[in-house]
């Protein structure tokens, strides 16, 4: 059994000194309750050979000395010193009385994971899903090819086997916390996948081609046409952040095509693959949506950008809200030096997407 040097205590020891109730005993490792979070089914990991230990559920981790400070609520100098009088040659009785912290019993919002978490819990997530005939004949309306579908990765939202998907997602060895979308049932422990609505999933993509995101297209549209895979209200859960989304942006492209929507910017850009026209898309995920252009017009001129072609629906042209949206848009472009082109068509065509439909594949 491996001893930290200096530290007459392993991580056993210290796990049976702070009453930390062990669920199971593998002989390497000791599955308990973590004394740090709501936990009920021994999500806290202990290794007894390396001497760390870590909480599956609330991130919690670390050696000896971070256990028993984080439990005792002490500096780690202060852990080192009471450890040492605890079981050094002389022994003795504990220095304080260490008390379990309170479990919480409020909605907890854990801070959103990291792109490349989020990234690598979506595109694990959507493997384990399938595109329904239905939605597959929708897009084939909208004029996608079945190869254009599953290079895109859109899927249906799961209806059932979602404790099987979530079980999947863990024995990947994906994170779900801080990912929009999981949460934990306050009794049981368990991670839950939060579906608020059926309808098409949408990979919401930054930059580099990673997950940040995932927009739904609702089947059944009341307030809203989308909403976005969010946990956001649950215990542990997480609110969404969506990212400008890119597709067919490269690094030393001079010019892209600024327009509104995953899915717009999806079927747009497959649309003029091929032809004269063909060009990446920037699709901003609302109108008006100030925060994420920002960021666009940010990693845009790191790439080299030079011009944006303003593709926003024609319908700016009778809404108000959305023609002032589109001007702002081109005052912001313009004042960060890029050269903006207001593109204009008729409002027989309202998207770009149907502007390039009627022009590339309805011939």
């Amino acid at each position: 059994m491996g001893r930290i040097p200096d530290l007459p205590c392993d991580i056993e020891q210290v796990v049976d000194l702070l009453g930390i109730e062990v669920i199971r005993d593998t002989g390497t490792q000791l599955h308990c309750r973590c004394p740090f979070c709501a936990d009920r089914k021994a999500h806290m990991n202990v290794k007894i050979r390396d001497n760390v230990f870590r909480c599956n559920r609330c991130g919690k981790g670390g050696g000896i000395l971070h256990l028993y400070a984080e439990y005792c609520d002490v500096n780690l100098h202060t852990a080192y010193e009471e450890l040492c009088k605890i079981f050094g040659p002389d022994g003795g009785e504990p220095v304080r009385k260490c008390k379990r912290k309170p479990r919480p019993i409020e909605t907890v919002e854990l801070p959103i994971a990291s792109p490349e978490v989020r990234d690598n819990t979506y595109s694990n997530l959507l493997s384990l899903l399938t595109l329904c005939p239905t939605h597959q004949s929708a897009l084939k309306e909208r004029g996608l090819k079945s190869e254009e579908m599953e290079r895109l990765c859109y899927r249906t939202t799961p209806t059932t086997r979602l404790k099987r998907i979530v079980t999947e997602l863990l024995e990947r060895g994906c994170i779900l916390d801080g990912v929009p979308g999981f949460y934990c049932q306050k009794d049981s422990g368990q991670w839950v996948l939060d579906i608020r609505g059926s309808g098409i999933m949408l990979p919401d993509r930054n930059l580099l081609g990673q997950i940040e995101a995932i927009q739904v297209r609702l089947d059944k549209v009341y307030n809203q046409k989308f909403y976005n895979l969010t946990s956001v209200d649950q215990y542990y859960g997480t609110q969404s952040k969506c990212c400008p989304h890119y597709v067919g942006v490269h690094e030393g492209d001079e010019v892209v095509c600024l327009t509104e929507g995953v899915m717009k910017s999806d079927l747009a850009y497959s649309f003029a693959q091929g032809s004269p026209y063909e060009c990446g898309f920037v699709g901003l995920t609302g109108i008006p949506s100030y925060s994420q252009y920002e960021r666009a017009l940010e990693e845009l001129d790191s790439i080299g950008v030079k011009r944006i072609n303003v593709m926003v629906d024609s319908d700016y042209q009778v809404k108000e809200e959305v023609r002032k949206a589109r001007d702002r848009y081109i005052e912001m472009g313009a004042a960060a030096g890029f050269e903006m082109a207001p593109i204009t068509w008729t409002q027989k065509q309202k998207g770009v997407d149907d502007l390039y439909k009627h022009l590339f594949r309805d011939k």
